[in-house]
């Protein structure tokens, strides 16, 4: 398929509410599996078509991408951009209706879900479910509201799922282990947006947002009235980078004690630089403690901790790092 055919229909498609990449490579458009989304969370290469919704984790390919919004089968997408792009023709869209995507529900994983009031259940999956989270301060006692799950379907068996929901919808998980299964956390695949595509759900419109490294971290500064999201461990992505762009307050980096955090925090200023993205802050766990959760668990005030520990990440915190491990 012509880039060019893609992208003149990109282009005349969205019109005027889109926006460019910086390399001009992607146009960044309100995403079509989520209503009245005014801060775009859909990216699409102007060259090959391929498209990721970084919100749901929904990607796919420009003729699904074309019947979807021509509101057309997928053979017959295919069949009337080859007669177009043969005959020299611009596609000329026709009308999309509006469409829901259709959501990764709970019944298709056959969960089991946990809640904080599951204590006496006789289930014992269940039971080691919520004694896991119960002694990690997961769940919220104060609203009640945290909803975990069990599962004991094929390669999630065993395991504690933490879900990543958005309108109520399980757009995407982690599995831990709880009878000491390798690898500790299984993420999704077969079809399932890649761990480096995805961000742990946060409130958009606060005005920081603290970026850690795993679900049961955000999950525990959350709890404690925190802003927070996950990068799926230390090794920050392009396409994660691209989404916290849009964010329009302060961005906090808040990885691991330990040298892979170090490194991921240099790799993520470096995408950030890359991305021209604002400055950047930075505030670890405290001395001693592993990460958010752990602190959490030992009853660490988080919200006044970072208050007063976070700092630019610039030139006096790089030289003040230095010297603190010499």
């Amino acid at each position: 398929m012509a880039p060019q055919f893609i992208r003149d229909y990109l282009l005349e498609k969205f019109k005027d509410n889109y926006k460019l990449s910086s390399n001009d490579a992607e146009i960044i458009v309100p995403s079509i599996f989520i209503g009245d989304d005014y801060k775009r969370h859909m990216s699409i290469n102007m060259d090959t078509g391929l498209w990721q919704c970084f919100k749901t984790g929904n990607k796919g390919n420009f003729t699904q991408l074309y019947a979807f919004l021509e509101d057309i089968s997928y053979n017959a997408a295919e069949a009337e951009i080859l007669f177009k792009e043969f005959n020299g023709e611009f596609p000329t869209p026709s009308p999309s209706k509006p469409k829901t995507a259709k959501p990764t529900t709970i019944s298709d994983l056959r969960l089991t879900p946990v809640k904080a009031s599951d204590y006496e259940t006789d289930d014992r999956l269940i039971q080691k479910a919520w004694t896991f989270l119960y002694e990690r301060k997961l769940f919220d006692l104060e609203k009640d509201d945290r909803t975990y799950y069990v599962s004991n379907h094929l390669k999630y068996a065993n395991r504690v799922i933490i879900p990543f929901e958005q309108n109520n919808n399980l757009f995407y998980f982690q599995a831990r282990s709880l009878n000491g299964q390798t690898p500790k956390y299984l993420n999704p695949s077969d079809g399932w947006a890649k761990p480096s595509h995805i961000l742990y759900p946060f409130d958009e419109e606060a005005d920081k947002l603290v970026v850690c490294e795993g679900p049961l971290d955000a999950i525990s500064l959350q709890i404690q009235g925190i802003n927070a999201t996950c990068t799926m461990g230390c090794s920050v992505s392009e396409h994660q980078v691209e989404i916290l762009k849009e964010f329009d307050g302060d961005i906090i980096i808040a990885y691991d004690n330990d040298d892979a955090g170090k490194r991921g925090v240099s790799k993520f200023d470096y995408l950030r630089k890359l991305k021209r993205m604002a400055n950047l802050y930075i505030c670890h766990p405290p001395s001693g403690i592993k990460d958010w959760n752990e602190a959490h668990m030992k009853g660490f005030d988080l919200q006044r901790f970072i208050k007063l520990r976070t700092q630019e990440y610039g030139y006096e915190y790089l030289i003040d790092h230095l010297l603190t491990t010499l």
